[in-house]
């Protein structure tokens, strides 16, 4: 389920796991690992729009180990 907070539509894990045809766990281990940049509110991962844009883009930040 999305949320709106300050006029930013926020999309859930599940939600992107059904846009990228990916799986719940997957994504979420990219939001881990910091291939897609999203935030935990509550305890559960959200990305913004422009954020998941990056990521489809390639235009994301490298994770450093």
């Amino acid at each position: 389920m999305s949320l709106e907070v300050s006029g930013l539509k926020l999309y859930s894990v599940d939600e992107i796991a059904e846009m990228l045809k990916s799986t719940a766990p997957t994504i979420r281990s990219y939001f881990r690992e910091g291939k897609i940049k999203g935030q935990r509110i509550n305890g559960k991962w959200y990305i913004i729009k422009d954020n998941l844009k990056n990521y489809l883009s390639g235009d994301y930040p490298v994770p450093s180990k």
